[in-house]
């Protein structure tokens, strides 16, 4: 019997029951090219966060993310590649496979209520690597959410590939999350993220950058914690490059800790700075000309942007609140 998943597709979107999963699905003739995808609870098309995971993992995803993300109407798709990689040729296999699987997703966007135009690309460690290059060149991606991105490896031969020539005054927000701090014994060292922020800072897109670190030594070590409000936060509207901004030039401005809790300090002011601090929404929670006693403690948790000027230059961090 011929069963029309399109028609009960639509029936459970028009429910809002619950987001249907559907496993195992193949984007190529290879029995390595499968994803998974959760359907965001939305009668229109829908966001969709992708996933690529670490070496050695699966595509599984905990279920605390899945419901938070398909329940605010944004879809999940959790693609497999090479379970691992660990070469230059399995690395260019994995880019390949990347490249068929997005455009697998585009083709059959119709079907599981996909928009393309609203694209977000995730990965952890080996997933970060694979999913690197589309997130850097597809106008329709909105941002970039990866957990120990882009590990020691990479960077041993810059003559193969440099991670962030990548990078364009065009690329989207990104948000990097690292388990350790920087300068750990360990293949995921913050450093490593710092480099593509300090690309970012070249191109004068500075204030689409964030750096999380050493959530293992807080209460809460859930790599995907920031997705949902980072995912809200930067949204679908079209974005502009900084390139004709008369503010284009960037304080070199970093803040600590981040995650804050109770205090946060601003590392790099010269005490002549004005500051506006909003949240996720866009709504300005204070504003002031002096940023050495900066109002943080009776914030609730999430996202929040600090945005600094000085005469022609600016910065604007992204801050989150434990």
């Amino acid at each position: 019997m011929q069963v029309n998943y399109l028609l009960l597709l639509l029936l459970f979107i028009g429910s809002y029951a619950f987001a249907q999963d559907f496993s195992g699905v193949s984007y190529g003739p290879e029995e390595r090219q499968f994803l998974d995808i959760y359907l965001g609870q939305s009668a229109t098309p829908t966001p969709v966060y992708f996933d690529a995971h670490g070496n050695g993992g699966n595509t599984a995803l905990p279920s605390s993310i899945t419901n938070q993300l398909t329940s605010q109407g944004v879809s999940i798709v959790a693609w497999e590649s090479l379970t691992s990689i660990n070469t230059p040729g399995e690395v260019l296999t994995g880019w390949d496979d990347a490249d068929l699987m997005l455009a697998w997703v585009k083709e059959n966007a119709a079907t599981y209520n996909f928009d393309t135009t609203c694209l977000f690309i995730g990965g952890s460690s080996r997933g970060s690597i694979l999913s690197w290059k589309i997130g850097h060149r597809d106008p329709n991606v909105r941002g970039l959410y990866m957990y120990n991105a882009l590990p020691d490896g990479i960077w041993v031969d810059s003559s193969w590939w440099y991670a962030p020539n990548e990078v364009t005054v065009d690329s989207p927000p990104l948000f990097f999350v690292y388990r350790f701090e920087p300068g750990t014994n360990d293949i995921h060292d913050p450093e490593n993220g710092m480099i593509i922020m300090d690309r970012y800072d070249e191109l004068g897109i500075g204030d689409r950058d964030t750096l999380i670190h050493s959530i293992s030594d807080t209460d809460n070590n859930d790599r995907y914690q920031f997705l949902a409000d980072f995912i809200q936060s930067v949204g679908c509207s079209d974005m502009t490059t900084s390139t004709d901004d008369p503010l284009a030039e960037e304080l070199n401005l970093r803040a600590f800790p981040n995650p804050f809790y109770d205090r946060i300090e601003i590392r790099g002011l010269e005490g002549d700075e004005k500051y506006i601090l909003s949240n996720s929404l866009g709504a300005v929670i204070s504003q002031g000309n002096a940023l050495n006693e900066l109002p943080v403690a009776h914030l609730s948790s999430g996202v929040y942007f600090l945005t600094v000027m000085q005469e022609d230059r600016r910065k604007v961090l992204r801050l989150v609140k434990g």
